[in-house]
């Protein structure tokens, strides 16, 4: 059986026009976009030309612990700008900072009042975060130990390797500072002696900038060889050397005029009763007199061309050179005359 197929050509005058008017469209398009890519000049460019920059944004933190002496932008916020703009905007500072290890609160207020002194940034930035920044100024501490050390070397040279050990420290003020590489200094000290509570004064430096110097107490106990009583002594005694020796004591715990050689207490008298290992002290001795109450002495006068002399007795003790009143023998005149040794008496005319 064969088949027929007969074919038939529908037209309309619309679809007509159009399908000759699509082609001509289509190719004007390609010739549009070749001469635009031959002469280089393209719309985009110059329409972005026309557009404002970006906002820059700056992220506010809620809290900040700094080192420095002032804020920075850079310690409360993060900043989302252009590299060249955004290290000026971070540099920036809004104000002083705390006192090292104290606290304060700082307003967005404030960072925007900063930030519109920065006329040569015309670009407009948006502060974002709390209303109030808590900042913590961070700090550090003299510690005991590197006090000690400072301290110790400081008296090892002005007491030119004498024996001492530094006892109970204490810290007059405020210990805090800012952070960084701390040194201390002795700069002086109050007492003559280096002996006993003595207070020093402490230069401090932190990365090698001055900072506030500071007082800082210390006891100071230091050894020396002392005079100590072998044996009991008595009142009135004179003191020989074989009643004496030297103890290594430690003489900031004794008085200060505690005597540290014994020629100094030799052919001195006791004063009062003392037991035996005992630490001898100046006020505890006297000079014994050359003449007592009662010697009979020899009474000399005279001008340099006649010398006269005569029997006396003493009415008073005298030590050498003090004037004391004798009583001549003879005539029982009281007179006054200076002693020059242990018997004899010079009257002046």
């Amino acid at each position: 059986m064969q088949w027929k197929t007969n074919m038939r050509f529908l037209h309309h005058p619309q679809i007509d026009r159009l399908s000759i008017r699509l082609p001509v469209f289509f190719l004007r398009i390609c010739l549009g976009l070749l001469c635009l890519g031959a002469t280089g000049s393209w719309a985009l460019p110059e329409l972005q030309s026309n557009i404002d920059p970006p906002a820059i944004i700056i992220k506010l933190q809620p809290s900040a612990e700094i080192n420095g002496s002032e804020i920075l932008l850079r310690d409360v916020a993060v900043v989302l700008a252009p590299q060249s703009i955004s290290e000026k905007l971070l540099s920036l500072k809004i104000e002083k900072a705390p006192d090292p290890g104290m606290k304060q609160m700082l307003s967005k207020a404030k960072i925007s009042a900063a930030l519109s002194s920065l006329n040569d940034i015309r670009i407009e930035k948006i502060l974002k975060g709390p209303e109030f920044i808590q900042i913590h100024r961070a700090c550090q501490t003299l510690q005991e130990e590197y006090i000690r050390q400072v301290l110790h070397n400081y008296v090892d040279q002005q007491l030119k390797n004498s024996e001492f050990k530094i006892g109970a420290i204490k810290f007059h003020g405020k210990n805090r500072f800012p952070a960084g590489h701390l040194t201390a200094a002795v700069t002086r000290h109050t007492s003559d002696n280096l002996l006993g509570n003595v207070k020093f004064v402490m230069s401090i430096q932190v990365d090698s900038e001055p900072n506030d110097s500071v007082s800082v107490s210390a006891w100071i106990n230091r050894y020396e060889e002392v005079v100590v009583t072998k044996r009991e002594l008595s009142r009135g005694t004179l003191v020989a050397e074989q009643d004496l020796c030297m103890r290594k004591l430690n003489i900031s715990k004794t008085p200060e005029n505690v005597c540290m050689n014994i020629d100094d207490a030799i052919g001195k008298r006791i004063k009062q009763n003392m037991r035996a290992e005992t630490f001898l002290r100046s006020t505890m001795l006297e000079t014994p007199p050359m003449i007592y109450k009662g010697d009979r002495v020899k009474i000399i006068a005279g001008n340099g061309l006649l010398l006269v002399s005569a029997k006396g007795l003493a009415q008073t003790d005298g030590h050498m050179n003090q004037l004391i009143k004798v009583q001549n023998i003879n005539s029982k005149r009281n007179i006054i005359g200076r002693v020059v040794d242990r018997s004899t008496v010079e009257v002046t005319f």
